[in-house]
């Protein structure tokens, strides 16, 4: 594109630009967020073929339930189960799954309770008729969320299904790893108590589901990305957020075990160790 007229009206009313090409012919595109359509970018990554995909993303908000700003921790404490033997493990997961994205679920033709059909109808591409694969991000999350670890888990061998839309070919499989960002245990007690502010008489720097007690470092990870909130971040939080993500690729580097010792996420390095 050589250049780009903008209507105005259009730009406030219908996001419809005028594109000018290379041979002085125009066109009409309409732009809008892509985060309503394909949020995390998976998809496309899915349609290229690559084997193994790593998506960072805070998965809840699912409107009323759940939105960025609650944390795993409110997640855990109504569904907690780390085992299909649980007895009350089917409700839990109804109560799991109803606080995570739909933009993510749909991925495994699971559309949750809070539709957003003109976005994420068309986003099925993974075999999961039962959810089962579902069902074990939840087992994983919970089991490292108990340990205190980061939530970091890989569903390997997805099986992918065809989808026209997105031009994706079915009978591939792909290993799709998970970043959740959370506040891990681990690295909120890691931090020495001289770089935190000082806790009010009687607390703890941290309560007892990792998140620090000071109001202003409270609020990290989830720091509310709505609106003007975004420019209002303190250096505190921006400089902990930073500090929080190196932890924890560093931390998990060569894996992580879940609350039983079993091995729960292979580690970054197995993963960029590997050649197709």
């Amino acid at each position: 594109f050589v250049s780009s007229a903008v209507v105005l009206p259009a730009q406030f009313l219908t996001n419809i630009r005028k594109i000018v090409l290379s041979d002085g012919s125009e066109v009409e595109q309409r732009f809008a967020d892509g985060g309503t359509n394909d949020l995390m970018g998976i998809i496309p990554l899915v349609a290229r073929g690559t084997k193994n995909i790593i998506s960072v993303y805070i998965f809840n908000q699912n409107p009323p339930i759940t939105n960025f700003t609650d944390s795993y921790a409110d997640i855990y404490k109504v569904a907690n189960a780390t085992s299909l033997d649980n007895p009350d493990f089917d409700e839990q997961f109804q109560t799991w799954v109803s606080y995570l994205n739909p933009r993510f679920t749909c991925l495994f033709g699971f559309f949750n309770t809070y539709k957003i059909n003109q976005a994420n109808i068309m986003n099925h591409v993974f075999h999961d008729p039962n959810i089962d694969r579902l069902k074990e991000l939840m087992i994983k999350y919970n089991s490292l969320f108990k340990a205190g670890e980061p939530l970091i888990a890989t569903l390997k061998d997805l099986k992918v299904i065809e989808n026209p839309f997105w031009g994706v070919k079915g009978g591939k499989t792909i290993d799709l790893t998970l970043m959740y960002f959370n506040m891990p245990k681990k690295f909120s007690e890691s931090i020495p108590e001289d770089a935190l502010p000082p806790a009010e008489a009687g607390k703890s720097q941290v309560d007892k589901d990792g998140r620090f007690t000071d109001e202003e470092l409270r609020e990290v990870p989830e720091l509310d990305v709505d609106g003007v909130n975004q420019i209002k971040y303190t250096n505190s939080q921006v400089n902990m957020m930073g500090y929080l993500g190196s932890w924890m690729i560093h931390h998990s580097w060569d894996g992580l075990k879940g609350h039983d010792g079993k091995d729960v996420f292979d580690g970054f390095g197995k993963i960029f160790s590997k050649r197709e």
